[in-house]
């Protein structure tokens, strides 16, 4: 009795186990599973066409965006080149990132009423999971119309631009950038699905 209930138990295990795998395998949301990638050139307009990076309500159909310029710097240079505080760019366990990449972006809408740009997603990374994020605060101070979650509408029929934004250096998740060049060139993702689209980033000027 003891032996036909182990393997009825072992049964019922077996049969849930193989029960999920056939449901994760069968019904993952589009929007999880890895999606195609276009990449494109600095200063060549990318049209998101609907493409989005966080949510569909972005509605992104009519908003184009071109990168312009990149640079790279210490915290210390960024903050005396836009005439900001040095205190904007610690983290919460008083350290500053060990670079900034100022970023210059042209936006245009052609005629979109509902869409916005979802900024707080934009990131830089290379294939060796390399990674420079947005930082809200001082991204806040150089565009205080932006809303709290990093997100601007851009007006129909028009262009916005240039426009300086800064992103640093994820140390704590990817290790430090220097001496890390050789796994470049980097990538800006300006989308995340159902396309995934990247500007590549020419060679880095990082020493």
């Amino acid at each position: 009795m003891k032996r036909i209930i182990i393997f009825t138990l072992s049964l019922l295990v077996a049969v849930g186990l193989s029960t999920r795998i056939w449901y994760v395998n069968t019904h993952v949301d589009p929007q999880f599973t890895p999606p195609k990638t276009e990449i494109y050139q600095m200063g060549e307009w990318v049209e998101l066409d609907g493409d989005f990076q966080f949510s569909a309500d972005e509605s992104t159909k009519g908003y184009a965006v071109k990168l312009e310029n990149i640079e790279f710097m210490s915290s210390k240079d960024y903050a005396a080149r836009y005439g900001l505080e040095l205190s904007a760019f610690y983290s919460l366990d008083d350290t500053l990132p060990e670079f900034v990449a100022d970023l210059t972006l042209n936006f245009r809408n052609t005629g979109n009423d509902e869409g916005y740009i979802q900024f707080v997603y934009y990131c830089i990374y290379s294939e060796k999971d390399l990674r420079f994020y947005p930082l809200a605060d001082v991204n806040a101070l150089l565009h205080p119309e932006m809303s709290d979650k990093l997100g601007f509408k851009i007006y129909p029929g028009t262009e916005s631009g240039p426009n300086h934004f800064c992103l640093i250096s994820a140390v704590e998740a990817t290790g430090a950038v220097t001496g890390n060049s050789k796994n470049f060139p980097k990538y800006l993702q300006i989308s995340m699905t159902p396309t995934r689209k990247v500007i590549e980033i020419p060679e880095l000027n990082i020493s």
